[in-house]
């Protein structure tokens, strides 16, 4: 008997309707009907002989048979971006994409005028920009290469090309309104720092002069966080070469800057041939040499 076989445009949709739960964010983002999305599921469905989403009000929840097709689905995904790049990224010619994931901070405060210098050397390089706090995973192929703050002392992801930058020399901020009005010590504590993850009391807090001083809210972006303090929310800590040019912020008494932070450039082994990745990285690595005093300098 004759079996059907799989249409990959079809596991396409599939792998973009598993993430989102929605044929209509679907359709939008392969310019198509939601029809036309739902058939083409329905037409994989037909293909495999097996149910693959449950179709309720609040969208599409994958079944069993579809968590197991989305597991090799992404393997094989994963395998093709790899094939891409690496086939694509061994023409010795400065063409091609670029992306680069690295947090708000970096990218605008430290990277900006040397990235519209890149791109003015190099025009035919396509930069895509994501501004991200979060640890893109390169070995997934969701980025080429990431700049990433990281404590130091910490060692990068085993399975990546990792190149410390520089030290950071970071420090702790307050406007002089919420210092004065507002307890660090003492009995009644009314100070808050703010935080930058979820947890409560984070190692940087506890290492501070003020440890019992409690760590409310969460801003996952750099400049976000240093205008929540700059608005009187809180206390926080940030890199020196940052916040020491806002007239609003002084650092909190008893605070001294520490080299607690390094900047490192991470990629994927798989780009090791990548002539404009290889180009760029030279260029990051040029650019921060350059900038070494600022970074850890905290007089």
């Amino acid at each position: 008997m004759h079996k059907e076989t799989i249409n990959w445009d079809d596991v396409k949709f599939f792998l973009a309707l598993s993430r989102s739960g929605s044929a209509r964010a679907v359709a939008e983002e392969f310019g198509m009907s939601h029809s036309t999305i739902s058939r083409r599921i329905d037409q994989l469905e037909k293909s495999l002989g097996s149910k693959l989403f449950n179709r309720n009000v609040s969208g599409y929840q994958m079944t069993e048979d579809g968590l197991a097709l989305s597991h090799y689905a992404k393997e094989a995904e994963e395998a093709m971006r790899g094939a891409e790049q690496v086939l694509m990224g061994k023409d010795a010619k400065l063409v091609g994409n670029l992306h680069l994931t690295t947090p708000d901070v970096i990218a605008n405060k430290l990277l900006m005028p040397e990235l519209a210098r890149f791109s003015k050397e190099f025009p035919q390089i396509n930069l895509n920009i994501t501004v991200s706090s979060n640890r893109f995973d390169l070995s997934r192929y969701e980025a080429d290469i990431a700049i990433r703050f990281i404590e130091r002392g910490a060692v990068p992801p085993e399975n990546l090309i990792g190149r410390k930058l520089s030290d950071v020399a970071t420090c702790l901020y307050a406007t002089p309104a919420y210092l004065a009005e507002h307890t660090l010590q003492g009995e009644t504590i009314t100070a808050r720092w703010l935080g930058w993850t979820a947890e409560k009391q984070p190692d940087w807090v506890l290492k501070s002069p003020y440890p019992d001083v409690p760590c409310i809210h969460t801003f996952n972006q750099g400049l976000l966080h240093l205008e929540a303090v700059k608005a009187g929310m809180g206390m926080g800590m940030f890199p020196c070469f940052l916040a020491d040019k806002c007239y609003e912020l002084i650092r909190i008494p008893d605070a001294k800057p520490q080299l607690n932070y390094e900047i490192w450039l991470l990629s994927h082994p798989d780009y090791r041939e990548v002539a404009r990745l290889r180009r760029f990285k030279q260029f990051i690595l040029e650019v921060f040499a350059s900038k070494q005093s600022t970074l850890v300098n905290y007089s």
